[in-house]
């Protein structure tokens, strides 16, 4: 009667055990489906976007005038997301915070409006960059660009697609001035 008692707890355990196992095996690739899924639909977002920047005019000081130009097919938005690096011949870098005020203090960036292709101004999703829409932007450095140097503009989308530009501070502009 012991035995068949000890029998009878045995293969209880070992029922539960492979419930358990067989539950757990469920679980995990359950868990790796929808991390394959929410891989795929971020690898998906960054194909479909694509932006360009380019500097507008010449840089005489002060704020620095970009354009922003969606070429790919998301619309862009959340610009509080959005990476923005200037990075100086001397190797310095800086990470420009995102303003909502125009025009933006020192290290800060601000969107100053957004327009067709055509320069007429958006009126379909507003604050929103739509595909083939430029985004104007003005940029105030922490610290000034030197006369005759260059620098690195670097613009990133909150989903890690980057774009970059170059800007140089015209010598020719500034002797006009004096």
């Amino acid at each position: 009667m012991e035995t068949v008692l000890v029998s009878v707890v045995a293969l209880a355990l070992i029922i539960m055990s492979a419930l358990t196992m067989t539950f757990n095996v469920f679980q995990s690739a359950n868990s790796l489906a929808d991390a394959w899924k929410d891989m795929e639909a971020q690898s998906m977002s960054i194909r479909r976007t694509e932006i360009c920047v380019a500097v507008t005019g010449n840089y005489t000081g002060g704020l620095i005038d970009l354009a922003v130009l969606n070429e790919g097919k998301i619309d862009l938005y959340d610009y509080p997301r959005w990476d923005v690096i200037m990075q100086y011949q001397s190797g310095n870098a800086f990470y420009l915070s995102y303003t909502e005020t125009y025009p933006p203090g020192p290290g800060e960036w601000a969107v100053n409006g957004i327009f067709m292709a055509d320069g007429s101004p958006e009126v379909f999703d507003p604050n929103i960059l739509n595909h083939g829409e430029v985004m104007a932007v003005a940029i105030n450095p922490g610290t000034e660009i030197g006369t005759g140097e260059t620098a690195r503009i670097v613009m990133s989308t909150p989903n890690g697609v980057a774009s970059q530009c170059f800007v140089t501070r015209d010598e020719e502009a500034e002797s006009e001035e004096e």
